[in-house]
Order: structure tokens, then sequence, then C-alpha cells
């Protein structure tokens, strides 16, 4: 074993407490983990190596041996240089990208400083992947896409260089991001109508999960895919001083889409999630019914970007919209929340990271008390069972399963990691990386 168990259950750091049944369910499923890990050690791809780093990172005080901590930090550090040099790693995104990587060696350096200069090393990358990457942004099919999405796209790589200002480097690179951000955002016409840049065409992949064709583009409102991804990075921008004209014009705009598209069912608080063009003028029909309460797509996790950009644009009017609608959610019964996994994109660990962090900002008591209810309904969900349910899951929305052991965003690597650091009451890189914080 790698973990000692006894040290969890003793320690003075977790503040949140489970029932003694779902806090025991936890620890066998965090054992199970390290097992795993300990078992996969040889067959483990470098993609993967860097959830597995911020995971180790976290747990490490709960080690038996710091020898053996060391060894599979070394170990993973290695796999992980292998993907840099054979290029296994080599776009610029906060999931599998260059920025993930930064992400992880960052949360690294906080326990390890001595690769401070491997970290130097990865910024330097991807601020020239970076540079290649906008050679193209004033041609019309570089604005055609939604490359300014968290997943995949420009608001990964701008969060992360917003935990780096001061160097000089970095600060004129989050400068050319918004100057981007700030042309991509005007006003575009089509079919006669005014609407916002921030509309695209989807992707091939992205059209497979759309029931109406969407021939003339759409507008998203997610927070992985959509709008809710720059929102956040744009408003931090304006906090910590990049003051560009028409940033601030940008940002309140943003805004508007948000609070014109909300609709209530009950009460509570829902936005469209994708919607054709010819939806989103008038000309088709938005089937306005409740969506699940997810990080991704659903009401928390938009709602949370609503919250943060009311704190950085001293905006207390969009601020307290945000917390009031995540207050009624927050006593709404778990069943109303249509979340069927326990996963962190749009599961019940994702959704009880925003909560809590609700619950850090706010110590309202409501956030705290559906945060537990939420984990420990995942604490269920062993190995086995967490696989059981993710092919379940697929089999019935007919789509292949994303679920795998060591990813952290839709694997049972997040939901170990980021049920610790909810329990200790911290944040963690990976909130960040979600834009949740």
């Amino acid at each position: 074993m790698l973990i000692d168990l006894e040290k969890i259950r003793n320690c003075n750091n977790i503040r949140v407490k489970l029932s003694e049944d779902s806090f025991s369910s936890y620890l066998q499923n965090i054992n199970e983990y390290f097992t795993a890990l300990e078992r996969d050690i040889n067959t483990i791809k470098p993609l993967e190596t860097m959830d597995v780093i911020t995971a180790l990172v976290s747990f490490r005080e709960y080690f038996y041996s710091e020898t053996e901590w060391e060894r599979l930090i070394l170990h993973f550090l290695e796999l992980l240089k292998k993907g840099l040099n054979k290029s296994f790693i080599t776009d610029i995104s906060i999931f599998y990208g260059l920025s993930h990587v930064a992400y992880s060696v960052y949360a690294l350096t906080h326990v390890a400083p001595k690769i401070k200069p491997f970290l130097h090393g990865i910024n330097d990358l991807l601020l020239s992947k970076l540079s290649d990457y906008l050679k193209s942004a004033d041609t019309k099919e570089f604005n055609m896409y939604g490359n300014y999405e968290v997943i995949k796209g420009l608001s990964g790589p701008f969060r992360y260089l917003l935990d780096n200002t001061g160097d000089k480097k970095i600060d004129d690179m989050i400068k050319q991001l918004i100057i981007v951000f700030i042309k991509r955002a005007k006003n575009i016409t089509i079919l006669d109508h005014e609407i916002t840049g921030w509309h695209y065409y989807p992707s091939v992949i992205e059209k497979k999960h759309m029931d109406i064709d969407p021939k003339n583009g759409c507008i998203n409102y997610g927070v992985s895919h959509g709008m809710g991804s720059p929102l956040p990075v744009l408003a931090m921008a304006y906090h910590k001083g990049f003051k560009i004209e028409g940033l601030e014009e940008v940002i309140n705009g943003l805004i508007t889409e948000y609070m014109n598209a909300v609709y209530y069912v009950d009460d509570i608080a829902y936005w469209p999630g994708r919607v054709t063009l010819e939806q989103h003028i008038g000309l088709d029909k938005i089937n306005n019914a409740p969506n699940a309460m997810s990080w991704c797509y659903g009401s928390v996790g938009i709602l949370r970007v609503l919250y943060i950009t009311g704190i950085y644009m001293s905006n207390d009017t969009i601020k307290h919209f945000a917390l009031e609608e995540l207050s009624k959610i927050a006593k709404m019964e778990l069943s109303s929340y249509v979340l069927s996994q326990p996963i962190i994109c749009h599961g019940y660990v994702g959704t009880a990271i925003i909560l809590n962090l609700m619950y850090l900002d706010t110590k309202r008591e409501e956030f705290i008390q559906k945060t537990i209810e939420m984990i420990e309904a995942s604490t269920e969900y062993n190995v086995e069972k967490f696989f059981e349910n993710a092919n379940q899951v697929a089999s019935e929305f007919n789509v292949t399963t994303l679920a795998a052991l060591h990813d952290h965003l839709e694997g049972f690597n997040g939901i170990i990691h980021s049920t610790l650091t909810i329990l200790k009451g911290i944040t963690s890189v990976n909130d960040k990386r979600l834009l949740m914080n």
C-alpha cells in the first residue's frame, strides 16, 4: 500500500465531516486508486501524467514513505518529459496540452521548488506555441470556430498566464490575447441579424452531438465550450490591471448575453446550453426545460463564472444575482440536479466543487450542506461501480465513454483528488484550470 489511510482519517486538516460510512468508503476508494496507480505504472501514457502528478502532490503527506512518493514523482516527470520530447504533447490547450503540463508542474513546484527551471522552459515553449497559433488570428477562418473556449482553445492558456503575471513576455502575451478576444467579440451579421461575435461553426465531431443541423453556426452558453470560458479570464485580466481599451465593454457585453438568455423553471435559473443561430434569433424554438446542474453546461458553472466576474469587475448587481440563484439551487433536492455520474465535468463532484467554493467565499450553510450531500453520493462509486456507471450512461446516450482511471475531468482521479481538497477546505490548480476560481 502506498497511502496510510489512518493518516487521512486522523488528519487535523480535514474540516468537512462526512458520515462514518461515507468517509470509510472514500478511504477505500483512495486505496483502490493508488493500488491501481502502482499496478499501471508502466502502462500509463504521457498524456495521463499531468493529472497523476497533481494528485500525487495533494496526497503527498499521506504516503507511508517519502521515498515512495519521490520514486513515483520522478517516474511520472520522466514520462512527461518523454511526452514532450517525442511530441505527444504539442498543442496549447489546458486539457492534454502545454497549459495542462504547465499547471501540473506549477503545482509540483510548491513542494519541489528545484524543478522551477523546468517550469520556466515549459512557459517559454507555451509562449512560442501561442505566438504561432495567433499568427492567423486576423483571418476570417480563425474567427469562424470556437477556439476561444477553455477545453482546447485560448481561454485555458490565458487563465494559466494570469497566474504568472509580472514576467514581460507573459504580460505581453496576455495583452495580445485580450486584443484577439476584443476583436472576436465584435458583432457580426448573419441572415440579416446582428449577433455576437462569439458565434461559431461547430466541428464535425460537435455536430454529431447536436439534434439540429447548425448550418449557420451556433451560440454556446456553456463554460466548457462556450462564452463562459472567455468571460472570467477577461474579467480577471481587467482586475489585474490589463485595462485595454474596449475590454470592459466586451466583458459587459458577455454579461448582457447571459442575462438576456436566462430562463426560469420553478424559480430556478437555467440557460439554453448550445443553440443554433436560427434558435438564437427566434426563427426556431428553444426547448426551455430544466437541464443538468453541471460545471460544463449547467447553471452552476455559468453562475459561478458570473459570480467571479462580478467580484473582479466590482459589479455588485451581477455578483448578488449569481449568489442568490446559486443559493436557490443549493436548496434543491439532489434528484432535481439531473446528474447521473460522480465525475467533475458533468457529475456530482464537479458541482460539489463549485458549491464548496461558494461556501468558502460566503460561509452560507446551504452551500456546504449540499456539498456534503453530493460528496457522500459520490463515495458510493468504487472503481468497479464507476466504470459500470460510465458504460451504462454512454450506452444510454449512444456515445463512446470517456471514463478513465487517471483522468481528472471525466475520471476516477478527479473524484478522489477533488474530494480531498473539498474535505480540507482548500482550492487547487484544477479549480483554476476549470475557471471555477
